[in-house]
């Protein structure tokens, strides 16, 4: 299986990759960070004097490396919800909205299926029962006359 294929199959495997992809792209940057700080003689001195604030000043210290952290979380978590709002979020919106028009008659418009994950079985599912309460209907009207 490729990694489209993998990515289409599910949401959570979307998720699960740009999470990945942020911590993979995080890591990648600490290295190439550590690497210029160790790699040049002039920043020991820098450390030296970040191991000397951090022994006088820890929860300063403390403080200053959860920030940093929060900030370089900050790319898969944002990462993360753009992806859930643009792949679960909106899809069931429009779903809903179409549920809406159903509910007060409205069975012409045709839901168009693109997708092969779960909101794609539930969009197929809907347009399932779009179809079938539409013959339903017409069914009945034609009984009638």
């Amino acid at each position: 299986m490729n990694l489209q294929s993998f990515l289409r199959k599910s949401i959570i495997n979307k998720i699960l990759f740009i999470t990945l992809s942020g911590a993979v792209v995080f890591s990648i940057a600490s290295v190439v960070v550590y690497f210029i700080i160790f790699s040049n003689s002039q920043t020991y001195h820098l450390v030296e004097q970040l191991i000397v604030y951090a022994k006088n000043h820890p929860f300063n210290f403390a403080l200053l490396l959860g920030f940093i952290t929060f900030q370089a979380t900050l790319i898969p978590i944002v990462m993360t919800y753009f992806l859930i709002k643009k792949e679960i979020i909106d899809p069931l919106n429009d779903v809903a909205e179409r549920m809406e028009k159903i509910s007060v008659g409205e069975l012409d418009e045709e839901l168009i299926v693109d997708r092969e994950d779960e909101i794609g079985n539930l969009q197929e599912s809907f347009e399932r029962v779009r179809v079938s309460l539409k013959v339903i209907i017409e069914k009945l009207e034609n009984e009638q006359l």
